[in-house]
């Protein structure tokens, strides 16, 4: 190669390092805009979570504080959608506590069940948040029906714990338009997630204490006053003093059974089966029971308890738990009503004498539609047959963040049993 070669290749070495370095240049300033997108995206959630965590702390009113909090992710995620779905009792229904960018109409509806096979379901069931790209072509689950016509394409689930490992409830997020959300969105929703699930808990805590209070207020100022009115009552009934004694001392016994299982849980809600193993505990091999194990809350714990005694004393003694090969069917269901959530309950008494209208009403019957009807707005509804005793109540479950208003009930008649 002559001088003259090494000369023109060197002109086109250096014609071509201007260009290298324009690129490079280029490759490092998107890079270098890209990181600062990034660093002020997460300054932008880091600012949001610590301001919605100041007002978590001072702010009484749980529904102003998930208002809040839907609006804040809504505006940090800049998504057209956020929702805050709750789980009610029962764990079938979602309540649409509070939500950005739905209609109106929306919010304080169940817009969605957790059955299997749906949306809600599948993110119940997930330990990570759930991802969608497109809910058109989306094969794990189904979206429901207020997703598809919002005409959501993309979104995000996580789950609200609640106490006890229960879930409280899903906060998610979805866009009218794709998106694929990284785990910078999916980490700040479920940092937004925790944040509410500890406000909750504390707000349900507090609730509790403020019952707990009211609650012992109300049963040192009665306590006395009930028994002597359980005593003359059952006096009235009774034929003898052994009589007496043995009625007085198992309704009393099963009235302390019902506030033990109160008070040792801490006034908390207690599983539906827990109350029926305490009550039913002498008859559990001839008791089939069908139905979720739903927690209920002191009121209907404790009124519950005392009907549900009355019915297996009045089995005892009068139904189909008197002959030995009597049983006794319960079962029960939780329903979303125009009443609110309801417990509805079948006592069914099988293989036993036929059961008949009595000529008067005892004292249990009495008892029974006091604490159902009277004290828990319910609605109690007895057949007699030659199969035997049917009671079926239905109880309106407090639900202690959205009470439901309660229309007055028709008063239906007593129940069974002839003085028990």
């Amino acid at each position: 190669m002559g001088a003259s070669d090494l000369d023109r290749h060197d002109t086109h070495a250096q014609d071509d390092r201007p260009a290298d370095n324009a690129v490079s240049h280029t490759d490092d300033s998107a890079e270098r805009q890209n990181l600062e997108s990034e660093l002020r995206s997460r300054a932008k959630q880091q600012e949001a979570l610590a301001q919605l965590g100041e007002r978590a702390l001072v702010e009484p009113d749980l529904e102003r504080l998930l208002n809040d909090a839907v609006s804040t992710v809504a505006l940090t995620l800049s998504v057209d959608f956020v929702s805050v779905l709750e789980l009610l009792p029962g764990g079938n229904e979602l309540l649409l506590r509070a939500g950005f960018g739905w209609n109106k109409d929306l919010i304080g509806t169940v817009p969605t069940s957790a059955d299997a096979g749906n949306y809600a379901h599948f993110a119940l069931e997930s330990a990570a948040p759930v991802v969608t790209d497109d809910f058109a072509i989306e094969t794990r689950f189904a979206a429901p029906a207020y997703i598809t016509d919002h005409s959501c394409v993309s979104g995000v689930t996580v789950i609200i714990a609640g106490r006890d490992g229960r879930a409280y409830g899903i906060l998610g997020v979805c866009t009218n338009k794709p998106r694929r959300f990284d785990v910078r969105d999916t980490s700040f929703l479920a940092a937004v997630a925790n944040l509410l699930a500890g406000a909750i808990q504390r707000r349900q805590l507090e609730q509790r204490h403020e019952l707990m209070i009211r609650d012992m207020r109300h049963r040192s100022g009665n306590l006395f006053s009930q028994l002597l009115a359980l005593f003359s009552q059952t006096a009235k009934n009774s034929k003898s003093i052994a009589d007496l004694s043995g009625k007085y001392q198992a309704r009393v016994l099963a009235m302390a059974s019902a506030d033990r299982l109160i008070t040792e849980g801490g006034w908390k809600s207690i599983p539906i089966m827990e109350l029926l193993y305490v009550v039913l505990g002498p008859y559990l091999d001839r008791v089939s029971f069908s139905g979720p194990n739903i927690d209920l809350e002191p009121d209907p714990i404790f009124n519950l308890s005392a009907a549900l005694h009355e019915l297996a004393a009045n089995a005892v003694k009068h139904g189909s738990l008197s002959r030995p090969k009597g049983q006794l069917d319960l079962s029960w269901s939780v329903s979303r009503t125009d009443r609110g959530v309801t417990l509805t309950l079948d006592w069914v008494e099988k293989n036993g004498p036929p059961a008949r209208r009595p000529r008067r009403f005892g004292f249990g019957s009495r008892l029974i539609l006091l604490v159902i009807e009277r004290q828990l707005n319910g609605e109690v509804q007895r057949t007699f047959s030659r199969q035997g005793l049917a009671v079926h109540m239905v109880v309106p479950l407090t639900h202690e963040r959205w009470p439901s208003p309660v229309p007055p009930v028709e008063r239906s008649d007593a129940l069974s049993s002839p003085s028990s």
